[in-house]
This record gives C-alpha cells, sequence and structure tokens, in this order.
C-alpha cells in the first residue's frame, strides 16, 4: 500500500564515500525544499498544501537540524587551523540568521498541517528565513567545502563521512 503525503528522501548513504560531495548534494536537496516551503507560503490553503507543510515540518525539525548539527561537529573544528580568513565566524553569523526563522517558520508549518491558517508574517517570515539558508548554504559551497576539500587529509575526510553515518544512525 501507497502511503499518502509528501515525502523528502534522505540522500543516498553511499554518497558518503566522499563526505564533501555528500554534503553538496544535502544542499542541493536542501535548495529544493526552500522552493517548497515559499510555494506553502505563497498559498498555504492550496490543494496538496497540508501533505507537502508536513514533509517540510518534518524536514525544518529533523533533517535540517542534524545537518547543521553534523557540519558543525564533524567538519568545521577539523577546519579551525586552517581558517586564515574568519570564514568559521562568518559561518557562524550566517547559521545564526537562519537558526533566528526556524522555529517561527515550523510554527507557522504545523498550523498549516493542523487545517488552520499559518499567522501574519509567516510569508516575510519563510523569506527571510529561505534568504539566510541559501545565503549560508552558498558560503558553504564557495568557501567552506573547497577549504576541508583544500586542506583535510583522506583520512580526515573518512573520519569525517563516519561521523555523519553515526550521527544519521543514532
Amino acid at each position: 500500500m501507497r502511503r499518502r503525503g509528501a515525502e523528502f528522501g534522505p540522500l543516498d548513504a553511499r554518497l558518503l564515500a566522499d563526505p564533501l560531495a555528500f554534503l553538496s548534494a544535502e544542499h542541493a536537496r536542501q535548495r529544493a525544499l526552500l522552493r517548497h516551503l515559499e510555494r506553502v507560503a505563497r498559498a498555504p490553503g492550496a490543494a496538496g498544501t497540508v501533505a507537502l507543510a508536513r514533509a517540510l515540518a518534518g524536514w525544518l525539525s529533523g533533517d535540517l537540524p542534524r545537518h547543521l548539527a553534523a557540519e558543525a561537529q564533524c567538519l568545521h573544528p577539523r577546519l579551525v587551523p586552517a581558517d586564515r580568513t574568519g570564514a568559521l565566524a562568518r559561518l557562524d553569523r550566517l547559521l545564526q540568521a537562519v537558526r533566528d526563522d526556524r522555529e517561527g517558520v515550523l510554527a507557522g508549518l504545523r498550523l498549516v498541517v493542523a487545517h488552520h491558517p499559518p499567522p501574519a508574517g509567516f510569508g516575510a517570515a519563510v523569506l527571510r528565513f529561505a534568504e539566510a539558508l541559501r545565503r549560508l548554504l552558498a558560503f558553504e559551497e564557495s568557501d567552506i567545502l573547497p577549504l576541508a576539500r583544500h586542506v583535510l587529509s583522506p583520512g580526515s575526510l573518512a573520519e569525517v563521512g563516519a561521523e555523519i553515518v553515526r550521527r544519521a544512525q543514532g
């Protein structure tokens, strides 16, 4: 029997053979999810929106925080010795901007899931959140992942991949 509702499955774990490629693929997945989130914000009462809002709420409350924590705890500390430009400090500021609106967006999605209208300002909060996450993802792609690829040894990268797997499993 087929499940009803929207789903956004995880990436294939085999991508973790190259953990930086895995993170980059996850960033692409997140950009696609942001487009769906903006769609919900534009028309929270449209057909199919409840299932989409439920899936997006799952992403915002589960997958996204796990992804951000995995990067912050598995990858970023390994980059501290090589960070000569303050990239990690900038990354922290970008992460805070994402955190600032996440809970409000999540609360609005939960209302949509419960067949209630989101609060006034939901659309603006979604736009701020989406822009903040896009800036974060772009910076990770342009600065953080290239730095990691340049300075981390194959052994360190393998450790990053193993840590991400452990976090995903438990």
